[in-house]
């Protein structure tokens, strides 16, 4: 008789352990299942928490990767100093319907895009906001009473506590067109086809203006048959936060809110009185750009002034055939290191067309220093203008080099309260601020002459960025380096060819 005990729902002939074991395996599955479970939902709770984590912190940081090979939507060091500094809120206002600015056009959500950078990295001191003119009309008139002009859609107002400042979509880029022979003229202002983006230059200067303490003025001088292009030039000023005004010296007084004045290629001399404001002027701490033409004319007043300072313009013109651009009086000089204006500059080539040279001549007194800028290269020759005009090959009586071509004249002195005061005056020619040289991306033109002005008026507001170029910059080749690209396609590579061909011919007629 068998002792075992049985189960009664267990039907008779089972093996008990086998049910044992598929009783563990099911409370496996079961254990496994409800891990799982919770897994799977700390996971999804992960997820949405990573999702609300991300979407908060992209409100407050940039975290998108700018892929463009040209980079058009990095922003520089420079505005994110200038977005550090801001101690104030400012608003950025679009006169548009936002999802109509975003998907518009490419060129509108290139803008776009880079106005998200802003909010983002201004951590609540920038407010984006998008206004409908048409369902807005009070407001509209509001800024165009503060502005003082009409306004159009898909404009921007940049505004502050302390003022307001109007920016267009098409001033968020450069233009190029081409001319007659084939040849693309790049600027800023109404062509054919866009061909960069400098939109962060804009905003960011847009955003100095309108939360400076204080606009100083730059003026043009007129009244003395002046030959002025002053687009890019007044562009640039108005990026070192400068209103731009004209003054003709012998009507007007020089306003204490004007900083600095602008002499540009004049044809007449100066008289005695105007002489006398420019040295109040420079006395009380102003500052002067002269950039003088290449034509000599008889400027007995300006020259004995440029002697004050310890500089006088020979009466040649610079001409370099190893060191130029396509003709040897389109000079590339060479940029001396300056700190203060060099150190942040892109490694290009500075052009200076048509330049006469910049003699120092020690009659400044003691306390003006004096700082070459730029200067031809050992191999450049000076001829005079009469010359000049019908041979540019260098003759054994023409000067030779290198000779100034761009010079810095500061004056340190005191005022009545014995409190430090300095001007600057820079020396250098017409054809270096001359509107193609400023407006042509290849060169180091404008980017160093905006440097140039912020150091001068110490306006440390001023900022320069650079344009980010919707195509590759065009490569500048110096006449040497045409020379040996010719030299090396034309005859050495050719020749070479032919030579490994004989040898190979000879190697293989004897197999």
């Amino acid at each position: 008789m068998s002792n075992k005990k049985t189960d009664k729902n267990v039907p008779l002939g089972t093996d008990v352990s086998l049910i044992a074991e598929r009783e563990e395996i099911k409370s496996r599955k079961f254990k496994y299942s409800t891990v799982a479970a919770i897994f799977s939902v700390v996971f999804i709770i992960a997820v949405i928490a990573a999702n609300i984590l991300i979407g908060y912190l992209t409100d407050r940081f940039v975290f998108e990767i700018d892929l463009t090979r040209e980079k058009l939507f990095e922003i520089s060091g420079v505005t994110l100093d200038v977005i550090a500094d801001l101690d104030e809120p400012v608003t950025i206002t679009v006169l548009s319907e936002e999802t109509s600015f975003r998907n518009g056009s490419t060129l509108l959500g290139n803008v776009y895009e880079i106005f998200q950078r802003y909010v983002a990295l201004g951590e609540g001191k920038i407010t984006l906001r998008f206004l409908n003119p048409l369902a807005n009309v009070g407001e509209t008139d509001r800024y165009k009473q503060m502005l003082g002009t009409d306004l159009s859609a898909n404009d921007i107002i940049i505004e502050s506590a302390k003022r307001v400042k109007r920016l267009t979509p098409d001033a968020m880029y450069t233009r190029a067109s081409q001319n007659l022979n084939g040849a693309e003229t790049t600027y800023s202002g109404s062509s054919d086809y866009y061909v960069g983006l400098r939109a962060e230059q804009r905003i960011s200067s847009a955003i100095l203006f309108v939360t400076s303490d204080e606009v100083a003025k730059a003026a043009w001088v007129y009244g003395h048959d002046e030959n002025y292009s002053v687009a890019e030039f007044d562009t640039l000023l108005n990026y070192a936060n400068f209103d731009v005004v004209t003054l003709r010296l012998l009507q007007d007084t020089i306003p204490d809110d004007v900083t600095m004045l602008i002499i540009s290629a004049p044809s007449a001399d100066f008289n005695k009185d105007e002489i006398a404001k420019i040295d109040e002027f420079l006395a009380r701490g102003g500052d002067m750009i002269v950039a003088m033409g290449p034509q000599v004319l008889n400027h007995p007043n300006l020259d004995a002034l440029f002697a004050e300072w310890g500089v006088i313009y020979s009466t040649e013109i610079i001409y370099d055939a190893e060191q130029c651009v396509s003709i040897p009086h389109n000079v590339v000089p060479n940029v001396a290191l300056f700190q203060p204006i060099t150190a942040n500059l892109p490694r290009q080539y500075a052009m200076m067309p048509a330049g006469r040279p910049i003699v120092l001549t020690s009659t400044q007194a003691s306390q003006i220093g004096l700082q070459t800028l730029m200067s031809s290269s050992a191999t450049s020759y000076a001829k005079s203008y009469e010359d000049a005009m019908s041979d540019f090959t260098q003759n054994p009586q023409d000067k030779s080099g290198p000779f100034n071509m761009m010079i810095l004249a500061e004056r340190m002195t005191t005022d009545k309260a014995n409190v430090p005061v300095r001007s600057d005056i820079l020396f250098t020619n017409a054809g270096f601020v001359t509107q193609s040289a400023l407006s042509e991306n290849a060169f180091l033109n404008r980017t160093y002459l905006g440097a140039a002005i912020s150091y001068m008026a110490d306006y440390t507001d001023g900022l320069v960025i650079p344009d980010k170029d919707f195509q590759s910059s065009v490569l500048t080749i110096l006449g040497w380096q045409s020379r040996t690209v010719l030299i090396v396609l034309v005859l050495i590579l050719p020749l070479a060819i032919i030579a490994l061909g004989v040898i190979i011919w000879l190697r293989r007629r004897h197999l």
